[in-house]
C-alpha cells in the first residue's frame, strides 16, 4: 500500500503531580510506531492561550509529530493511540487526539488560522469539530470533557504551518561549545540565527550550557542564539516558551 505523510497531535490536559507527562505519553506512541510502521520525525510542542477560561495544568500545549503511514495502519495507529491514552491518562484528564493524512486536506490556511488562533484566544470544541470534519481531521475526545480536541488539532494546524513549536524534550551534545558551521554540519539543526536579527558571525563560537531546542520555522529546524560577550548562547527553555 502507498504511504502518505500523517499528522498526529495529542492534547491531554494531564494533572500536576501525574506519574507521566503528555510528552511522555506521545514519546510512548512515536516509539510504537517507529517500531511497527514508520520512522517518525521528532515531537514538538505547541504553545496555546493561557486564559482562566480554558483548563490546562501549566502549560497548555499540544504535542505533534509527523510519520509515514497507508490507510491500513493509519487505523492501526489510531485504535492503538485511544486504548493507550485511554488506559495510561490520569483519571481527570479531559484529552484529545487528532490525526490527518497531509493529502486529505482540503483547505491547509483554514486549519493553519485555526490554530494559530489557538495560540490567543479561547476557542470551543464545537469550532473544532466543525474545522476537522471541514479538512478531513480525525478528532476525538478521551475521556470526561474531553476538550483535549482544541489542543490537539491546534497541533496539527501548528506543525503544518512549519511556523510553530519547539522541539520536546532537549539534545544533549559532547563539546560545550561549537562553531556556527560544526553545528550545522552535524544535522542537528537547518539553520541559526541571532535574536534582534544581528548577522550571525560564523567565527564566534556557540557555547552549550544545558541541551539545545530548536524552534520550527519555515519549515526547518532553527537554532536561535543570543550574544554574549566573545561568543553565542541558545535561547533556553523560557525564552522559546511563546513558540
Amino acid at each position: 500500500m502507498e504511504m502518505f505523510k500523517t499528522y498526529i497531535a495529542i492534547d491531554d490536559t494531564d494533572e500536576i503531580g501525574y506519574f507521566i507527562s503528555t510528552g511522555e505519553i506521545c514519546e510512548h506512541i512515536v516509539k510504537y510506531i517507529h517500531t511497527n510502521y514508520s520512522k517518525t520525525t521528532p515531537i514538538t510542542r505547541h504553545q496555546l492561550y493561557l486564559h482562566e477560561a480554558i483548563p490546562y495544568t501549566s502549560h497548555n500545549s499540544s504535542m505533534c509529530f509527523t510519520c509515514q503511514l497507508d490507510t491500513q495502519s493509519f487505523e492501526e495507529v489510531k485504535a492503538f493511540i485511544l486504548e493507550y491514552i485511554t488506559h495510561i491518562s490520569a483519571s481527570s484528564s479531559s484529552g484529545g487526539v487528532a490525526m490527518v493524512f497531509e493529502k486529505d486536506i482540503i483547505n491547509p490556511q483554514v486549519l493553519i488560522d485555526y490554530g494559530f488562533d489557538a495560540k490567543n484566544k479561547v476557542l470551543t470544541k464545537d469550532l473544532a469539530y466543525r474545522i476537522a470534519k471541514e479538512q478531513n481531521v480525525f478528532l476525538q475526545e478521551i475521556k470526561n470533557e474531553g476538550n483535549g480536541i482544541i489542543g490537539a488539532l491546534a497541533g496539527v494546524a501548528l506543525r503544518l504551518s512549519g511556523n510553530d513549536g519547539r522541539l520536546r524534550g532537549k539534545i544533549t551534545l559532547e563539546q560545550s561549545e561549537m562553531l556556527p558551521k560544526e553545528l550545522l554540519q552535524k544535522g542537528i539543526v537547518d539553520s541559526i540565527e541571532v535574536v534582534n536579527a544581528n548577522t550571525l558571525i560564523d567565527s564566534k563560537k556557540i557555547v552549550f550550557e544545558e541541551g539545545l531546542k530548536w524552534i520550527l520555522k519555515g519549515h526547518k529546524k532553527v537554532l536561535l542564539v543570543q550574544e554574549g560577550q566573545n561568543f553565542y548562547t541558545p535561547l533556553g527553555k523560557e525564552a522559546l516558551a511563546v513558540f
